[in-house]
């Protein structure tokens, strides 16, 4: 990066920094020019009214040239030619227009500026067009590869850009009317009450205090602990983060395997008025990365450490050794239901997700529809091995308790032996889960050896094959299964911990459809859930026995669905998240007309079942 002189921040120079696009040029010399105002009114003691002038100018232009640059791309085929290095692009801009509206807010809430934030920018600026090639790989492309008589014509795509655009854009908004190609399909009626996240709790207490809440795996077997129990230790760390320094509105990190201390860090934060955001231990280095910079939490709860490129950013504290305190009343119980409660970013492949901001009232939707779907007895115990950093994870153990039952805190490494050891009611997994528990039962069938191998030798896949497709199980197979499920199948179910099972599920991703007709076979009642983050996890559900092994099938209570005129999968309800944590413009284009645009393509089939074709 070029110094000039002292008046200039940062200075262009075309060698390093022209794209050969005289309109980014143009565009980029402008975002220069920009930091230097802010620059020399810092330096010059200007007044706030003049730096937070320069602060807006800033926050809009990059907004409009950010729009600009991502629309041309689009439009002259890069982004689909180079879909990678577009999308990566576009979370960069994320990431910088993240800042630069950071910076506008901490002036205007009355907070200093420092140099050091000021340096950042202009260091991303110099990073992004020229040390990281990214603005020289479009140019490079568009010399290359566009032909010389296209013309880039700005406002097609983009959608109210003459909004952000300073100079004064004609472009005219795109409607956000949807039109619908298919009926809605809706679940049934669902009543959500009005509730903070910490009233919930504390009703939870009210109505199963003195019930196992939790079981933990000890050296001595898995040991119980009450809902008051967990609840007196969630009120005490609440007490204890608020002594600490931090404040209502501040948000924590959780990294850490599932154990209760995740929740209990969790439930605290809720009592508190804080805003726990998970940094689940799934994530890859940089995704990890991203969301504590996106999300920018005062502390992180942890039993990890954190990657080089971030050690340091954030004040870390061991999950196990969280402060305590004693407090009258918390201010968790005045948060208003549609006040953000978490800030959840996706368990997937993207390396820059989106923090879904989701509300007391999603939280409190979510609990609704599953406790509605598939009530539960209070005593029963239910599984909590996967990520609780994951919504599916996380709102089905919040339902449990609610039901009165216990979250089991099984060791996904050890997990035969532990369900045996707990012989659960409720199984959460995922497709993984059941692959696993499937070579354990065909390993365990062809140990049994002669005349017991023989007779359940593929007999659980043709019965589930046969319920799938409505058929009625034939005299022979009728036998076959019933002394297969007498010698074979009771014992197999009792050995892995599936003997007492009133719900297995799966979620996160579609199970094979033979996987999922095999336990419907094996006697185990294996129900499917298609759910995203920004559904609070849950949207619908295939419960065994209701509709065909290879559906999504039907909305969850409170849930409406509907496709659009392109097939893509909507969503409305409660569980719909009200916005994406520092990215308006991207919830705009995700929720239009009321309904959450999936990305997912699909179709309903004569029962009204929801099929997923796959990604839009």
């Amino acid at each position: 990066m070029s110094q000039g002189s002292q008046d200039e921040f940062i200075e262009w120079d075309d060698e390093r920094y022209s794209t050969h696009i005289d309109r980014f040029d143009e565009q980029h010399q402008r975002l220069f020019a920009l930091l230097n105002d802010l620059h020399g009114a810092m330096e010059a003691g200007e007044s706030d009214e003049k730096v937070g002038e320069i602060l807006r100018k800033l926050e809009e232009y990059t907004e409009y040239h950010f729009g600009d640059e991502e629309e041309f791309m689009q439009d002259c085929g890069y982004a689909m030619d180079c879909s990678d290095c577009f999308f990566d692009h576009r979370e960069m801009h994320g990431e910088f227009a993240n800042k630069v509206t950071e910076l506008r807010e901490k002036h205007e809430n009355g907070e200093y500026i420092t140099m050091e934030v000021l340096m950042f920018a202009r260091d991303w600026l110099d990073s992004h067009i020229a040390g990281l090639n990214q603005d020289q790989n479009y140019g490079e492309y568009f010399v290359d590869e566009v032909p010389e008589d296209y013309e880039y014509e700005p406002g097609t795509l983009k959608k109210e850009r003459e909004q952000a655009d300073p100079h004064g854009g004609t472009e005219e908004p795109v409607d956000d009317e949807v039109t619908l190609k298919s009926d809605i399909y809706e679940g049934e009626s669902l009543s959500v009450p009005d509730r903070s996240m910490a009233s919930w709790l504390s009703n939870v207490v009210d109505t199963h205090g003195s019930r196992t809440g939790a079981l933990v795996n000890t050296e001595d077997g898995f040991e119980t602990r009450s809902v008051e129990h967990v609840e007196q230790r969630a009120r005490e760390v609440a007490a204890g983060l608020l002594d600490s320094g931090l404040e209502p509105g501040d948000r924590v990190g959780i990294r850490a395997e599932p154990r209760l201390e995740w929740h209990i860090a969790d439930l605290a934060c809720y009592l508190a008025g804080l805003i726990p955001v998970p940094v689940s231990q799934l994530y890859s280095e940089e995704r990890v990365a991203h969301v504590i910079r996106d999300a920018d939490p005062e502390i992180l709860l942890t039993d990890q450490e954190l990657p080089e490129q971030v050690a340091g950013s954030v004040e870390t504290l061991p999950i196990t050794e969280m402060p305590t305190g004693e407090r009258e009343e918390l201010p968790g119980f005045d948060a208003d239901p549609d006040d953000i409660a978490t800030i959840v970013y996706r368990i997937g492949t993207t390396e820059h997700p989106r923090g879904c901001a989701v509300t007391h009232r999603n939280l409190a939707a979510g609990i609704e529809m599953l406790a509605s779907a598939l009530p539960l007895s209070a005593g029963w115990t239910g599984t909590c091995f996967l990520p609780p950093a994951h919504m599916y994870q996380r709102v089905l153990t919040y339902y449990m308790w609610d039901q009165g039952a216990a979250a089991a805190y099984i060791d996904p490494n050890n997990l035969i032996e532990e369900l045996n050891a707990i012989q659960p009611e409720l199984l959460v997994g995922v497709p993984q889960v059941y692959e696993q528990l499937h070579e354990e039962i065909q390993d365990r069938q062809d140990e049994s050896g002669g005349l017991k191998q023989a007779l359940s030798s593929g007999v659980a896949r043709s019965v589930g094959e046969a319920k799938n497709e409505g058929r009625g199980l034939s005299t022979h197979l009728s036998v076959k299964h019933a002394v297969a499920n007498r010698t074979v199948f009771a014992s197999l179910r009792e050995q892995l911990g599936l003997a007492n099972i009133e719900y297995a599920l799966t979620g996160t991703e579609a199970i094979d459809t033979e996987l999922l007709e095999f336990f419907r076979g094996f006697d185990v009642p294996l129900s499917e859930i298609y759910e995203a983050t920004e559904l609070s996890g849950l949207a619908t559900l295939n419960e065994a026995g209701e509709y065909d092994a290879d559906t999504a099938g039907a909305p969850l209570p409170g849930t409406e669905i509907a496709l659009a005129d392109d097939d893509e999968i909507l969503v409305r309800g409660p569980n719909v998240i009200d916005q994406y944590w520092n990215d308006t413009a991207a919830w705009r284009e995700t929720l239009r007309d009321g309904w959450y645009h999936t990305g997912d393509l699909g179709r309903f089939n004569d029962e009204g079942a929801l099929e997923i074709r796959g990604p839009k």
